[in-house]
Order: C-alpha cells, then structure tokens, then sequence
C-alpha cells in the first residue's frame, strides 16, 4: 500500500471515496495507465459489502429470465422504481458474475455449477452465494487485487470534508487525514463516492461505524438531488442477543425454509402476507415488531431446527459458528431476532452509469439512487448495482478524460435540496436536548423514524436537527445531520404509505 506524498494538495486521475465493492470494482475496471487514488474512512477492509451473507441476485438459470427479475424488483419496490433503469441494470446480471469470476471470486458450485439459491421477493433461485459470507469472499478476493495494483494508491483512516466545484464541474475533493489532522485537496478528473449508507443514524443497525451517510450529504450541498431517502429499509432478522454487537441473519435462512414463531411459539407470518416468510422486507420487518409490539417481549425466533444438522453446518457455517460462540445451537434452538437499520433503498440521482446532476461526479452504490430500489430494495440486488454501475462509470471515465461535453444533459444542474434549512412552520415542542452527539441522534433517528412512524413526530425531529446543525462545529457532525435532515424531509413530503415508509396518521 502507497500513500500520497504529504503536502497539502495532490492530483490523480480518479478519486474514489470508499472501497467496499463499488469503489473496488470502478478501481480494478479501470484502464492501468490511469492514476486512481482511493480514500476510505478506516481500514481498507470495514465496509457495508463485507458483511453481506446472502449474495449476488443474477439470471443464470435457463428456467429464470431478466423480465421475472424485473417484475419481482418492482413488486418489491412498490410501485417507486425506474422500470428502464430496473431492467438496463438486472439484464447485466450474468456478465457481473462473470467478471468477479474472472477475478478470481471462489463462488459455492454444485456438481461444477454456480449453487443457486432464494431470498425473500424472489419468484426463481437466482441468488449467487459463497455460502453464507460471500460479501467477504468477494471483497477480500478484490480488495487483495487492488492493493497490487502499482496505479492504485491507498489512504486509509481518511475522511471527505467536500467535493470541489470549478464553473459547476467536480474537480477533486477536500479529505483530512484522522491521525494527523492533515487536510489535502485532490483534484481528479473523475470524482467517485463510493461512501456506504447511512444505518449509523440509527441506534441498532448491521452496517459498519462507517456508514453516516456523509456521501449523501457532501453530493447534495454539491447540487446534486437526492430521491426516495425516507425509504431505509430494516433487516428484519438481526441477532436478538443481550450484549451482544448487531449481527444479520441472513434472509436465505428464511430462502431455505426457516419459520418466524412469536414469543408464545406460533408461526405469524402467514397472517400478514400470503407468501409468508418469504414476502419482502418491508412487511417481514413491520410484522415482526408489532408482533414485538404485542407480546412486549424483545424479539421473535427465527427457527430452522427442522432442517438437518448437515445442512445448517454446510449452508449457513458462519452464522451457525457466530450463533456458536454466543452460546446457541441454531441446528436445535430458536434465533432470536429482531429488526435493524440495514439498507438506504434512496440516496443521490445518478443514471446507470453513476453519473450525477455535477459533471464529473460520480456517485455508485448505497449512496446513490439509481432507481432500483424504489421503496423496498429487493434482497442481493445491491450487490449486483455495485458491480453493474461500477463497471459503467468505469467505461464512462475511460472513454474520456473530461465529461463537460458528453455529461447527460437531461440531469438537473439546480438544486433545491438546501429547502431543508428553512424552518418548519409547527407547534410541535422541541425535545430538551441542546447537545449534540451521535448517541443522541441515534436514539432520536430510532424512536422518531424507525419502521413506524407519526407526522408530529418527524416534525419534532426535523427541528432538533435543525437546531443541532445551526450550531454544529465539526464538519463531520454537520454533514450527518444534512443527511438526516434530508431523510426526514423526504418522509414529511411522503403522501402515502409504500415500501419501507409507513406513517400510521396515513394508514
């Protein structure tokens, strides 16, 4: 691993915000001769896709096509996804396996095939896997390759302050190094955010301490619009355990036959969805916390103990080791399970290349909205955006060395996301807390937007972090409270109840 020499600017001919598998695979598609310069907020190896269990949605199977893939996103997006966006992106589907085949990605075969298997949403098995830990496998073949790259330099623990702006064209950005306080300006060419989403907004999540939503935030004060940020989707099955640090349980535990039971034992999912366990995230995740609701006990249970003991071990090793050492036999006890904060289904408008209303600045994975999603992402889609737009914006990048004369001009050049600033005209109190602190915006991002949510209460929230940010310092701190203030600001502006947005004054 290489550094930047260390003065106070420096140039490249792409910067990348972020290394999970967006920022990966832009980095390793990119032609050698460019100069890449990669920045990521910790260590090289915390990002969102290393803890994804599940794996990669794509048509591989000759029974399956990309029209039922299309249609089962759109049933799960609930009405809020660019269909032409939708299809552009699943029809890549295959040529993405194949590429992270290429290089070098071990997936689970079965007598030599790709071993399909089936999530939530998902009509056919589509969903290609490295068992139960494939973001891993993927992310430590690539981030391996990236680091042998002699093109590609390296500044861990670094973080971006702003992207920089030269007659309305992205030319680089402002990062500080953690350690020595030390600010750079690096100009590039291509600017890439690739920063991960925003679960860190709230108290319980599966996503990395990393995940503050600070892309979203430094794109939309760029002038860069943002869509559907109201729809966060909660993983309904998190590891329920006292003490112990939030952990997912895949949705394919669910895929291979696994059985929600209530405090009492019974089986509930049925009485909420016609397709049961397997409907989509969404209505798995609300079902589970009135059930929750109901009982008042902390979680339901999650039970595969009719499956054998071999396939659990085989199919699911890590969570059956992870279960292990927290004292659970998953192959003859209940999972307890409760839901997280897990996926970002909005995020800033790019087309299916990456490409942003900012010339030059490309925004690729759970930071942006490419209109896949639309109000419910459907499960192991994300991945695959990864590598589809990733490989995109990488052809974009190569087929020119500026972007002032090709850039879209169908994207919006004005913005009017800074409207959240202006005071919200309600009666609502404000709660008493005058300080500032992640801690503190969590509890309130939980308890005011969680799965279920109430009009006067986004209100009262909207004003706390108008507060908040009016007399923020740091500009870390300012920067998550523009992307909760844009979340909150999309769920004031929802009408109606779709996907992962439910307001019960509209129900």
């Amino acid at each position: 691993m290489t550094t930047l020499p260390p003065c106070s600017t420096a140039e490249t001919d792409v910067l990348i915000v972020g290394a999970g598998l967006a920022g990966l695979t832009v980095a390793l598609s990119l032609p050698e001769h460019f100069h890449i310069t990669v920045v990521v907020r910790q260590d090289l190896s915390i990002c969102a896709s290393t803890l994804a269990q599940g794996g990669i949605a794509a048509v591989i199977d000759e029974a399956d096509s990309v029209a039922e893939h299309v249609a089962d996103t759109l049933i799960a997006g609930a009405g809020s996804c660019d269909e032409t966006q939708t299809a552009t992106i699943l029809s890549e589907g295959a040529n993405a396996i194949e590429w992270l085949c290429a290089h070098g990605v071990e997936f689970t075969r079965e007598n030599g095939q790709l071993h399909l298997t089936r999530e939530g949403g998902h009509g056919k098995r589509r969903i290609v896997h490295a068992a139960d830990h494939t973001g891993h496998s993927i992310t430590e073949t690539l981030q391996q390759q990236l680091l042998a790259h002699p093109n590609i330099q390296v500044l861990t623990h670094t973080f971006i302050n702003e992207v920089i702006l030269e007659n309305t064209v992205c030319t680089g950005a402002s990062v500080t190094i953690a350690d020595s306080g030390e600010t750079i300006l690096i100009r590039a060419k291509h600017t890439v955010l690739a920063s991960g989403g925003l679960g860190q907004l709230f108290s319980l999540t599966t996503n990395p301490l990393t995940a503050t939503g600070h892309g979203v935030a430094v794109a939309a004060l760029a002038g860069c619009r943002t869509r559907q940020l109201a729809f966060v989707q909660f993983h309904p099955t998190a590891l329920a355990l006292p003490a112990n640090p939030c952990f997912l349980i895949s949705e394919a535990v669910r895929g291979e036959g696994g059985i929600l039971r209530n405090s009492q034992g019974q089986r509930f999912m049925p009485q909420y969805d016609e397709r049961a366990e397997l409907a989509p995230r969404d209505i798995v995740a609300r079902a589970i916390a009135a059930e929750i609701a109901k009982s008042g006990h902390h979680c339901v249970y999650l039970d595969i103990t009719h499956l054998s003991a071999d396939f659990i071990r085989t199919h699911f090793p890590q969570i059956y080791r992870h279960c292990l050492k927290q004292g659970l036999d998953i192959t003859c006890e209940f999972i307890p399970v409760a839901p997280a904060a897990h996926y970002a289904c909005g995020g800033i408008i790019t087309d299916t290349a990456g490409r942003t209303d900012v010339p030059q600045l490309y925004v690729i994975g759970e930071t942006a909205s490419t209109g896949l999603h639309g109000a419910n992402r459907l499960a192991s889609n994300s991945l695959l955006e990864c590598v589809v737009v990733g490989r995109a914006a990488a052809a974009s990048m190569a087929a020119s060395d500026s972007h002032t004369l090709t850039w879209p001009q169908h994207l919006k050049k004005e913005s009017t996301e800074l409207l959240w600033q202006q005071p919200v005209q309600t009666s609502v109190s404000v709660p008493d807390m005058h300080t500032f602190s992640l801690q503190a915006l969590q509890k309130l991002m939980s308890r005011y937007f969680g799965i279920c949510r109430r009009t006067e209460d986004m209100h009262t929230l909207h004003m706390q972090l108008q507060q908040w940010y009016l007399h923020a310092v740091s500009q870390t701190d300012k920067l998550t409270l523009v992307t909760a203030l844009l979340m909150v600001q999309d769920g004031l502006n929802q009408t109606e109840n779709r996907g992962a947005h439910f307001n019960v004054d509209i129900a």
